[in-house]
């Protein structure tokens, strides 16, 4: 039995005033009448008929180390990321991303259901509390770590939370502060150099592996094109490699303006050209790079 279903077991072990193992008994005979049961199902088919709901109320993210439906969870909005466009079986859509924070430790956070994503952008800011009822959490193939997914059948309520003051004083981290965890950073540094060879990515929006005319599992029913940028961000005492993706790349490019996007990358990479970002660490090859998930420009010059 998977550890994240002890929490149920204990339920109904309670419920019945009976013990762990005399649970996993009533599990195994219903394994023994069904076939193709799994473990989990024969769990909830015994919690459901000894009047034990199966759902469990107050996850912690760190109770998040497995792929997990119905997920009830509160947590405080570290993050919130700028929506962006996508194609699902052929239909433009839009999705937004969330960092979460509670005392065990963070999470990202990807809402599907367009209603939801259109509410948050309107009334979700960031340290503003999210309750969340029937999520899921999938693993990122990319980074290796589980995410938060909400469709259509979540509810999501917000609830207001401190503001920071204008005026207060923002604490950076360094380059050289930057480990291979799930942590967001918050750095202020230079952008010294920007690769200009392939700035436009396409990505399966299912399974989110980078293509190039279709996805070899999901073929062309989620593909969305988005810009994708990478360069080097320098602090005065070390450097990195950094991506910037959809909207952040546009924030860093500050795309607003009319000029093209090659002259911009080429700009940038000639120049001195200061920026906050916030970023999560990525490992590949055993080399620290950032995904930028947020960007401030503060400096432009040539």
């Amino acid at each position: 039995m998977m550890e994240n279903e002890d929490w149920l077991i204990e339920a109904v072990a309670e419920k019945l005033g009976t013990t762990k193992e005399k649970v996993n008994e009533l599990i195994k005979k219903k394994l023994s009448e069904f076939q193709n049961l799994t473990e989990s199902a024969a769990l909830r088919m015994v919690a459901t008929e000894n009047g034990v709901v199966p759902i469990r109320r107050g996850y912690k993210i760190a109770d998040i180390s497995d792929e997990i439906g119905h997920i009830n969870i509160t947590a405080t909005i570290k993050r919130k990321f700028p929506p962006r466009d996508i194609m699902i079986k052929g239909a433009k859509s839009k999705v937004i991303n969330l960092a979460l924070e509670d005392q065990t430790g963070s999470i990202n956070v990807i809402v599907w259901d367009v209603s939801k994503v259109e509410y948050l952008e309107k009334e979700a800011s960031d340290r503003d509390t999210i309750s969340i009822a029937n999520a899921y959490s999938r693993k990122n193939k990319l980074n290796d770590r589980y995410e938060l997914h909400l469709g259509s059948g979540c509810a999501i309520k917000i609830t207001k939370g401190p503001r920071a003051e204008a005026t207060q004083k923002r604490e950076y981290q360094r380059i050289s502060d930057v480990k291979d965890d799930s942590k967001f950073y918050q750095i202020r540094c230079f952008v010294v150099r920007l690769f200009t060879n392939n700035v436009f990515l396409i990505r399966c929006g299912i399974c989110k592996k980078k293509v190039i005319d279709k996805c070899e599992e999901h073929g062309d029913a989620a593909l969305s094109k988005m810009l994708f940028i990478s360069g080097i961000l320098d602090d005065g005492l070390s450097t990195i490699r950094a991506s910037f993706f959809d909207k952040t790349a546009e924030k860093l490019l500050d795309l607003s303006k009319a000029e093209s996007i090659e002259n911009k990358v080429n700009d940038i990479s000639f120049g001195l050209y200061e920026v906050e970002i916030s970023a999560v660490p990525n490992k590949f090859n055993e080399t620290l790079s950032l995904n930028v998930r947020d960007v401030k420009p503060i400096d432009y010059k040539i």
